[in-house]
């Protein structure tokens, strides 16, 4: 096996490397889930284009309501996209697959919450916006997966969380 990835292949999912907000410490994904058992999730993921790289950094938080949260994330990188729809996909995919494994693991009336980092698809509001278009795409992909899901400008899980450490 080669050292790098496409662009359309990442680790796989057992592999990935959990971090703590900060990344200063290693966190085992399960033995956080065990302590956030009860909590409402929130995932979300980010890319950032760096020359011919991309960065995805995908974020899982534990959020209960007047007690706060928490937050571990994953970063990896692969190839540049020169297109824009297979790298919200991408990120699309990474989040689902994250939720996935949360939804294996906490109880059924637990909520999971995918955040995609994709704007409003009225072209009167956003007419800058390129994602906008991809955006009935997206959610349906997660919607189908039957998880519920946001997008811009309630999409803080990646937007902002997942950006602020891509």
């Amino acid at each position: 096996m080669s050292k790098g990835f496409s662009k359309y292949d990442y680790p796989p999912f057992d592999e990935w490397v959990w971090k703590s907000f900060d990344r200063k410490r290693k966190i085992e994904l399960d033995e956080w889930i065990a302590n956030n058992y009860l909590k409402e999730f929130f995932v979300g993921t980010d890319s950032q284009v760096y020359g011919n790289k991309t960065t995805f950094t995908t974020c899982l938080i534990a959020y209960e309501m007047g007690r706060g949260g928490t937050i571990v994330l994953h970063s990896d990188k692969t190839e540049s996209f020169k297109d824009l729809r297979p790298r919200l996909l991408q990120e699309a995919m990474r989040s689902v697959q994250a939720a996935w494994y949360l939804d294996e693991r906490i109880p059924a009336k637990s909520n999971i919450a995918i955040h995609l980092d994709v704007n409003e698809s009225d072209p009167e509001l956003n007419l800058r916006f390129k994602s906008g278009k991809y955006k009935e795409e997206l959610v349906g992909l997660v919607i189908a997966q039957g998880f519920d899901c946001s997008y811009k400008p309630d999409s803080w899980a990646s937007s902002t969380v997942a950006d602020r450490r891509c």
